[in-house]
């Protein structure tokens, strides 16, 4: 942490002199010192793997497909003035962390015509704006992305 936080500061202050030097390094250890004692020592390693970088990539361009992808019905369900039926959809998830769980939540969010209405014990609650919005919600590629991210 304590050279990352060095670093950040030669390269915000964008020239090299003693003085800078000598207040980076001890702006650095004291935030180092301070986020250590109030935080704790980091648990997790430093540099996450490779594989969960890239599948932390893949799930970003799933979610940006699928806000795509919906984008289009909701658009299509506009354009076509088609009477639109929503609903509520309960099912349950394979994610176990919260972490993995409210990611979900927030992706099926960001999504056009869905709205995660309230998450308990793995069961999602979604408002759908209709039921072709709701078609891949359980077991589709964004929780499938998530549980690969998960397990990895």
């Amino acid at each position: 942490m304590f050279f990352g936080l060095f670093l950040l500061w030669m390269i915000f202050n964008g020239r090299i002199t003693l003085e800078i030097l000598l207040i980076g390094l001890g702006i650095s250890a004291a935030l180092t010192f301070f986020c250590n004692r109030m935080l704790g020592p980091p648990r997790a390693p430093l540099l996450p793997s490779f594989r969960k970088v890239y599948l932390t990539f893949t799930y970003v361009l799933t979610l940006i497909k699928e806000m795509i992808l919906c984008n289009l019905r909701v658009m299509g369900l506009i354009l076509r003035r088609v009477e639109v039926q929503p609903r509520l959809i309960y099912f349950r998830t394979k994610l176990h962390s919260e972490t993995a769980q409210t990611v979900l939540a927030n992706s099926i969010t960001l999504t056009p015509g869905t709205i995660t209405v309230s998450v308990k014990e793995n069961v999602f609650c979604v408002h759908s704006l209709d039921a072709s919005l709701s078609e891949t919600l359980e077991d589709g590629p964004l929780a499938h992305s998530l549980h690969k991210l998960e397990e990895a």
